[in-house]
């Protein structure tokens, strides 16, 4: 049985795109940071609100463990761009070669911090969904999760790159960039809960637990 209602979960998302959308135009007093800290927690605090909200086992979704992985949600979506701008030396290579000016003028550089900002954060963020939520989980499925959050930033990227530029907000591209990596994410926890193997663990840790 999987452990969350994907057929709630994902209307959810939708409901989360909606909200984050409202949000928009909140801003931090500019002294705390340039980097806008707000939103980003607040993309972590809305996914794992709807992971909490659509979870099966309403017994194991006690107020306080729920309470405590969406802080910690909010707390690594957070910091998730410094720890991409950080980790991106090691692309540093690349600027070593004649790919460095291309690089720098078609501005594929950022896009090179933001998708080693979505592969550390969908890492980070998929260990707290199994340690709190869905333990029959394999670590090769957080692989999984980590390649189809890169690769729907990358899309989102190349989807934005085709909009016209001038008729296009920072916030619909901050947009169109949350909503693909969230479903992402989703869809590859609902991958990993309908696999044979993710059925059996459950299978086996619901046996042990009724002979213990």
């Amino acid at each position: 049985m999987r452990s969350i209602r994907y057929s709630l979960h994902f209307p959810l998302l939708i409901v989360a795109v909606f909200v984050f959308w409202l949000a928009k135009d909140f801003r931090f007093p500019g002294w705390i940071s340039n980097i806008d800290f707000f939103h980003y927690g607040l993309m972590g605090v809305l996914h794992a609100t709807v992971v909490v909200v659509s979870l099966r086992d309403r017994k194991a979704n006690h107020p306080t463990i729920a309470l405590c992985f969406i802080m910690l949600a909010a707390v690594w979506s957070a910091a998730t761009p410094i720890l991409g701008l950080w980790s991106s030396i090691v692309w540093t290579p690349i600027y070593w070669t004649p790919l460095a000016e291309i690089l720098r003028s078609s501005g594929f550089g950022f896009v090179l911090i933001l998708l080693t900002g979505s592969a550390i954060g969908a890492a980070g963020y998929w260990l707290l969904v199994r340690l709190f939520w869905l333990k029959s989980l394999r670590y090769a499925d957080c692989l999984r999760s980590v390649a189809l959050c890169v690769a729907a930033t990358l899309l989102a990227c190349a989807a934005t790159e085709v909009l016209p530029k001038k008729n296009v907000p920072d916030d619909v591209t901050s947009l169109i960039l949350t909503a693909a990596w969230w479903f992402a994410f989703s869809i590859s926890l609902f991958w990993s809960e309908t696999s044979g193997h993710a059925k059996t663990s459950a299978a086996a840790m619901a046996g042990a637990s009724l002979n213990s």
